[in-house]
């Protein structure tokens, strides 16, 4: 081989060597797809299963209470202030309840869904996500849903995947629940508004109040029923979703319970939410919207 062959293949190594380096410096540059970062966000990506199990625990816990809504039609409408996470629900209704019974539906294929569907704001800056659900013959069905603008939440959590550790368990919360609504009576063939609110530190339940009762449509006779399980349980399901979060906060939930027939206790729903927060200077605002 002449020294001129030599020397040119030399160049084009040299040449080949320095693409593949400007390549890589430019890959790192923009954050790469790999490592702790991620492509389109400048925010490091290393809390990524943390973010997951967030997105699973609150998915089960969504599970959980739409499962024991039965009624066709009904509508779930879950509000999250979503941050680098963690989600901490801080708006909850149901609305068109007391449709028709649907077939049981398949729980795992909705905690699927919903967890996708939260996974799904990781990639955007802090603010609200509403979550809907829709519920059909034996499925639930995630509908499209609308953003809109607000200020951050004083309770609002910072880091995803401690929900587990500060969410008060299903039992104890059941049990409470069913205590506190124990005065309560149903007309038969009546309903009744009630009205509770429940005091929240640090997410540790510090106290309980039924603010009261009263009849919204008169029964037959002087005969009444006590409050069934299963509103007992989608209220407690609801606390356990709201629970998690910092400082203080007292939730109040509006309850709709209604008789009907030869039934041995009253049914009903949690049918709107409110949350009182201590007064804070307003802030900066986002949007945020599930596929």
């Amino acid at each position: 081989m002449s020294m001129r062959s030599i020397h040119h293949g030399l160049r084009v190594c040299a040449r080949t060597v320095g693409v593949v380096i400007l390549a890589t410096s430019l890959a790192c540059a923009s954050g790469g797809t790999g490592g702790s970062g991620r492509a389109g966000t400048d925010e490091p990506f290393e809390h990524e299963e943390a973010r997951r199990q967030e997105a699973r625990e609150v998915a089960r816990q969504v599970a959980a209470l739409a499962g024991g809504v039965r009624d066709v039609g009904s509508r779930l409408e879950l509000t999250f202030w979503s941050e680098r996470g963690a989600l901490t629900l801080v708006g909850y209704q149901s609305v068109q309840r007391g449709g028709r019974p649907g077939r049981g539906i398949d729980s795992d294929d909705l905690r699927r869904t919903v967890a996708r569907a939260l996974m799904s704001t990781t990639s955007h800056s802090a603010g609200e996500v509403v979550l809907r659900l829709r519920r059909d013959a034996s499925s639930w069905a995630l509908e499209p849903s609308a953003s809109f603008s607000t200020e951050r939440p004083p309770e609002a959590l910072h880091l995803a995947g401690r929900r587990e550790a500060s969410t008060p368990e299903s039992t104890w919360m059941a049990a409470s629940v069913q205590r506190l609504l124990m005065p309560v009576r149903v007309p038969v063939d009546g309903t009744v508004w009630a009205d509770v609110s429940v005091h929240v530190r640090d997410g540790r339940v510090v106290g309980w109040e039924l603010e009261g009762w009263r009849v919204v449509r008169a029964g037959r006779g002087n005969a009444t029923r006590s409050v069934s399980r299963r509103v007992v349980e989608e209220a407690a399901a609801v606390l356990r979703l709201y629970s998690p979060g910092t400082g203080s906060r007292t939730l109040h939930l509006g309850l709709r319970l209604i008789h009907e027939g030869n039934a041995p206790s009253a049914e009903g729903w949690v049918e709107e939410t409110r949350v009182g927060r201590p007064l804070r200077p307003g802030g900066g605002v986002s949007r945020l919207t599930l596929p």
